[in-house]
């Protein structure tokens, strides 16, 4: 059965893993507001992240469709807001008591390929210059709710896409609107159009393919350039333009990356590290 994809609109928060949230509330329990970077504790992890930026670009602060990073959000709001944001964030594993067979994601891995696409479009924002790097690594660390929402809400369905992929050989895009009657990536951005994000973060989604914008390429290039690394990835293809296509959207050449390239992976090990030791 169709879904509507309307109905995401009604979605206040995303949950996140378990343990994710305790770490973070041990963290910020063991110590006074002043003794750690709210940013630091939560700064890999897309739920949490995505809840936070809807406070921030929510109409009471009078910021709406102006806050598009992590880092922005948390100088408006403070700790002691974020810590109660954080407080009703939903546990993931809540919505899948319901779902017999094992979810079609691994969500570790899922967190994983947040952390690690969000450190390197962060460094590539740094490296190429031009761009906002806190921008850059909000948006690589965001980009895959419309996946997180499918697999909470929709568990059973979100597996026949998977199975439906690989029987068909088609895209998990398409294998999506056939089974949905949307994708994943319509979903990411109907909730950060009922969010109020800022526009940049509605068009930095990868699976755009054609007039990408410099932050979707930004995004774009990183998911690649984690995949040929072998880095953790959920295993979600959008369709992602060619190397050659992002390099020259971003202006920069295949020499650019190769000097790169030890500065990000320190960048990917660290997401990594970071995303190990909390959980």
């Amino acid at each position: 059965m169709k879904k509507s994809l309307h109905s995401f609109r009604s979605i206040n928060n995303l949950p996140s893993l378990p343990e994710q949230i305790n770490s973070v509330l041990v963290a910020t329990g063991s110590t006074s507001s002043m003794d750690y970077n709210i940013v630091e504790i939560i700064q890999y992890d897309p739920s949490m992240a995505l809840s936070v930026l809807k406070v921030a670009n929510s109409p009471v602060y009078g910021y709406s469709k102006k806050i598009s990073s992590l880092q922005q959000a948390a100088g408006l709001l403070g700790p002691g807001a974020i810590k109660n944001i954080i407080l009703r964030t939903p546990i993931l594993e809540r919505y899948l008591t319901n779902h017999k067979d094992a979810p079609p994601v691994d969500f570790c891995s899922l967190w994983l390929h947040c952390g690690i696409t969000a450190s390197l479009s962060g460094g590539l924002g740094r490296l190429i210059g031009g761009l906002e790097s806190d921008v850059c690594f909000t948006a690589g660390l965001i980009h895959e709710a419309g996946v997180i929402a499918l697999s909470a809400f929709y568990p059973q369905e979100l597996a026949e896409a998977f199975e439906t992929s690989k029987k068909e050989k088609i895209s998990l895009l398409d294998a999506e609107k056939k089974v949905f009657g949307f994708s994943s990536s319509e979903v990411n951005k109907e909730l950060m159009t009922a969010w109020n994000f800022p526009d940049s973060l509605l068009e930095s989604d990868s699976g755009i393919t054609s007039q990408t914008s410099k932050l979707g390429a930004v995004v774009a290039l990183a998911k690649l350039l984690a995949s040929e690394w072998d880095y953790p990835n959920c295993l979600h293809s959008h369709n992602e333009p060619s190397k050659e296509s992002l390099l020259k959207s971003l202006k920069i050449t295949a020499d650019d990356l190769s000097e790169w390239e030890p500065e990000l992976k320190r960048y990917a090990l660290l997401a990594i590290s970071c995303l190990k030791k909390g959980g």
